[in-house]
């Protein structure tokens, strides 16, 4: 499992680190916060003045989702990093989610911001 911020990785995943990290998007001192499990799937978040978006991979389905129709407090993001780390399928039921296909129709898309934020980050992984 790996838990990375636009300027931070962190090497110990815990409730403690992903409240800070989760935190950090929050209060914009940072861009994004994902957390990736051993299979590639993943979770994360993108924040602004707009709030916090959250997204999650399934590496089994090959399908990403953006959650919809309702706004996330830092509590929020948490609970559903917490529940997507620990293997728990409760961040399914926390929030109402599309499939990001079907979501990138429509104006507004969460993804677009996590793709803006992301990019510098995906650039350092590939090198």
């Amino acid at each position: 499992m790996r838990l990375e911020t636009a300027d931070r990785d962190y090497d110990s995943i815990d409730d403690f680190t992903i409240k800070e990290a989760v935190q950090a998007v929050a209060d914009l001192k940072t861009d994004f916060a994902i957390l990736t499990l051993d299979d590639n799937s993943f979770m994360q978040a993108g924040g602004g003045t707009g709030g916090l978006v959250l997204e999650y991979r399934d590496a089994n389905t090959d399908e990403q989702f953006v959650a919809r129709g309702q706004e996330f407090s830092a509590e929020d993001i948490v609970a559903a990093f917490e529940s997507f780390a620990s293997g728990d399928d409760a961040y399914k039921e926390a929030a109402k989610w599309e499939l990001l296909e079907q979501a990138n129709g429509r104006s507004g898309c969460g993804s677009a911001v996590l793709l803006i934020v992301a990019l510098p980050a995906l650039g350092y992984l590939l090198l």
